[in-house]
């Protein structure tokens, strides 16, 4: 269990670090809104998504990423839009989400909020 919650903590922190590349390097992605980045994720991760933004989501290209293959996925709350984005963004930090996989399916393991990407 010590295991896993370092390999949680790695993955956290590994993602902290990548972020501010997102940042610098956003003159050259794609910042469509676009359902079908939400559409590939798993069933229950969209669930929990409808639940809490509504029906209506669409994403930018770097709102989920898997690590440790696809044993973490990773969202990043200020690339996903939501019926009420107040509920995951206020005063320049956004909600960020951490979902292990057990099985065939994901479950949440951490929830913390960290500075946006723009």
């Amino acid at each position: 269990m010590i295991a896993v919650a370092r390999l949680i903590t790695l993955g956290v922190v590994l993602v902290g670090q990548l972020t501010p590349v997102f940042g610098r390097a956003s003159s050259f992605e794609d910042k469509t809104w676009d359902a079908g980045n939400i559409s590939g994720l798993p069933s229950e991760v969209r669930r929990a998504l409808t639940r809490m933004c509504g029906p209506d989501l669409a994403a930018q290209q770097y709102f989920a990423g898997y690590l440790e293959n696809s044993k973490f996925l990773v969202l990043h709350f200020d690339r996903l839009r939501c019926g009420d984005q107040t509920a995951i963004c206020t005063q320049g930090r956004c909600l960020h989400q951490v979902y292990g996989k057990a099985g065939d399916h994901y479950h949440l393991l951490k929830s913390y909020y960290g500075p946006s990407d723009y």
